[in-house]
């Protein structure tokens, strides 16, 4: 067992030394199911998806550049530290080339993420009551992971 998340930042803290952050972190889940939770911190972890996309009133406060953040897996289990390289705000219609390399590689081409994100945004809005529009904003966060350990074994 890999234990808690403090426990987890304190041996991220050790390999990090001399530059070490503190306990300057926040704790944030990925994915929305443990199925996906699992694929998407493989495609982290290994270095091939480098951003993230999300709701900006979901991460309160607004997170900026600089930030660590431990990602954890759907069942809350830490999986990896990284250090917010960019944090801002951006409209659905406006995510271009720029944005979507950082995605996973079948995400990259701005054509193939409008239609992943588009279907997974909608699928949100319309679960929150909502609806999904080209003038959504977005909170763009771009990352490099500092540290990481494999999963719980079984």
């Amino acid at each position: 067992m890999m234990g808690s998340i403090d426990d987890f930042w304190l041996r991220c803290r050790a390999r990090l030394a001399p530059d070490d952050p503190g306990d300057r972190y926040r704790v944030r889940r990925i994915g929305n199911a443990q199925k996906l939770s699992e694929s998407l911190l493989g495609l982290i972890i290994s270095g091939e998806k480098t951003g993230l996309f999300s709701n900006p009133d979901e991460i309160l406060p607004r997170p900026t550049a600089a930030e660590y953040f431990v990602f954890t897996d759907f069942g809350g289990r830490p999986r990896c530290a990284v250090r917010l390289l960019e944090a801002r705000l951006i409209r659905f219609a406006d995510v271009g080339p720029g944005e979507t390399a950082c995605e996973s590689p079948a995400a990259r081409d701005v054509t193939a993420w409008r239609e992943i994100h588009g279907g997974y945004w909608r699928r949100m809005r319309e679960a929150e009551g909502g609806s999904f529009s080209e003038d959504m904003l977005l909170l763009f966060q771009r990352f490099e992971v500092i540290y990481a350990e494999p999963p719980p074994a079984g």
